[in-house]
């Protein structure tokens, strides 16, 4: 057996109304992002059924794939968090100011969301959806931090302005906040210490 539900395939459909499937399905996934929210691990399927208040077996039928279960947590923390995947307002505020909402905006996203922001990437190892997944969320990232700091980018050429908003992209990234947090054990001010101040060289002293 295996050990997640992150590990273990899903097959088969319930006979069930749609209605009924389609409101037992998302409790299912609300129950698997509630339990990897508090204990930041993926939950075994005992647990995410008993959670939801289905039985392990009918579990086992809300989904054809473990893909389609995937994707459907991936929508519904997307869903459920959408203020941490936006940012502040880039035109308020002077330009240290602005820095440090940026900072603060990145750091909380990871800092809640980084338990499936790590599970994606570990599956994008082996799994090509995955790994697509994966790299269009880090585009799409990479083209917030270009439009934030648009003012700061517009004095360089394109390639500067591409190799800038590339750095701030690595550097406020979920791989980077694991670093500091859990390689390096910095506490969540010392983390957004030392990105302020990095972001504060790169863009002031590119």
């Amino acid at each position: 057996m295996m050990s997640s539900v992150a590990n273990t395939e899903v097959t088969g459909r319930s006979a069930v109304e749609p209605s009924t499937v389609a409101t037992r399905r998302r409790d299912v996934v609300d129950a698997f992002v509630d339990l990897m929210l508090a204990t930041g691990s993926p939950p075994v399927p005992e647990d995410v059924a008993a959670s939801a208040g289905v039985s392990r077996a009918t579990f086992f039928r809300y989904f054809t794939s473990l893909d389609e279960f995937r994707n459907e947590v991936s929508e519904r923390v997307i869903e459920r968090f959408p203020e941490l995947f936006s940012l502040p307002d880039a035109d308020a505020g002077p330009h240290e100011t602005r820095i440090q909402r940026f900072v603060d905006a990145r750091f909380e996203l990871h800092e809640t969301l980084h338990a499936f922001e790590m599970l994606g990437r570990a599956h994008a190892v082996r799994d090509p959806a995955s790994a697509d997944m994966v790299d269009a969320v880090r585009s799409v990232q990479a083209d917030q931090v270009r439009s934030y700091f648009d003012a700061e980018l517009l004095v360089h050429g394109p390639a500067r302005r591409d190799a800038i908003v590339a750095a701030i992209a690595v550097l406020t990234s979920v791989e980077s906040w694991q670093q500091f947090r859990r390689s390096h054990g910095r506490s969540p001010l010392q983390t957004r210490r030392a990105w302020r101040d990095a972001l504060v060289k790169i863009l002031d002293g590119s």
